[in-house]
Formats: C-alpha cells, sequence, structure tokens
C-alpha cells in the first residue's frame, strides 16, 4: 500500500517574453496577483531541481482563487537562461499549439465580458454538436502565443464525449 497521495496539480509554469504584458493580459482574463517574485532573487536549488546550470527570472503566482486546491499559473519572463527570441520561432499558425483549457460558466457572458475588455479572440464562439456534451469553445491568446481555451460543458459532463466523434481507418473502436 502506498503512503502518499498526489492531491492537485498545484501550478504550471507560462512562460513571458514581456512579463508585464503577460501580467496585464491574465489579469484581464480574471486571474489575481497571489504573489509577486519580480524582484526575487532565486536560489541554486531551483536551477539544481530543474536540471538547470542557472535559473532567474522575474515572476508572479496567479490564481482564479486563492482556494487551496485552485491550479495556478507561475508567470515567469526568463532572465538566465534566455528564452528563443521570438522573431526566431515559427508563427503561431505554423507550429504546434501549446494550449491551457478553463472549465468556463457562460462562455458566451466570458466572451463578451472579456472581449470588451480588451481580449482578442481567434473566433467567435463555436457550439459543437451537443452529443459531444460540450455547450461552447472560445479560444485567445496570450502576448506569447499560448492559447487560452475557455470551454462550457454541460452540468454533469466532466470532459467531451468523444465516443460520439468519428474514428480514424484502423483505429481501435
Amino acid at each position: 500500500m502506498e503512503d502518499f497521495e498526489l492531491q492537485a496539480v498545484f501550478h504550471f509554469t507560462v512562460n513571458a517574453s514581456d512579463f508585464e504584458k503577460s501580467l496585464d493580459f491574465y489579469q484581464k482574463l480574471g486571474f489575481e496577483l497571489l504573489r509577486d517574485n519580480r524582484d526575487v532573487l532565486w536560489p541554486q536549488f531551483v536551477a539544481d531541481n530543474f536540471g538547470m546550470k542557472r535559473a532567474q527570472g522575474r515572476g508572479s503566482l496567479l490564481g482564479l482563487s486563492s482556494a487551496e486546491m485552485q491550479v495556478r499559473i507561475d508567470l515567469v519572463e526568463w532572465l538566465d537562461p534566455l528564452d528563443v527570441p521570438a522573431a526566431e520561432r515559427p508563427s503561431v499558425d505554423e507550429r504546434p499549439p501549446r494550449i491551457v483549457a478553463i472549465r468556463t460558466r457562460n462562455l458566451v457572458a466570458a466572451y463578451e465580458t472579456l472581449r470588451d475588455r480588451g481580449i482578442e479572440f481567434i473566433r467567435e464562439p463555436f457550439h459543437p454538436d451537443p452529443k459531444l456534451g460540450v455547450l461552447g469553445v472560445v479560444c485567445c491568446r496570450d502576448p506569447d502565443g499560448l492559447i487560452i481555451e475557455l470551454i462550457e460543458y454541460a452540468p454533469g459532463v466532466l470532459g467531451s464525449r468523444v465516443e460520439s466523434l468519428e474514428q480514424r481507418d484502423g483505429a481501435a473502436s
């Protein structure tokens, strides 16, 4: 019998090429600044823990609330080592997307409110086949191209009902 428990995802890191611009974006989206680490000098164990030679950055911890099990974003602008400059990366429509999906209540109202706050969306909300259990989806990009997917599920649905989708030839049923 195991003597430990993995409880929940605590945070994930979102890399920012311009910390202030990204912080503004996530706060417009509805994230609260829970801890400001912009001026903290990181101890060597941070680099050691991640298997890096060195690790320094400007950061903050953001959350949709301060509840204990709420997933948080660790927003970081890397100072050392520097990230690959945006000009050297393929454009966002030519590379596999990085996506963070946020379960949303009242997607249409969220879309309208966030659009009025200046958030630019990729397209208007999409309302797929109800058999999927998805009431609506809408996506925007953060300043570095990370896709933020707002998704509203039907009551009681924990994830898309993919069994209602067509399968590729040769796929196991």
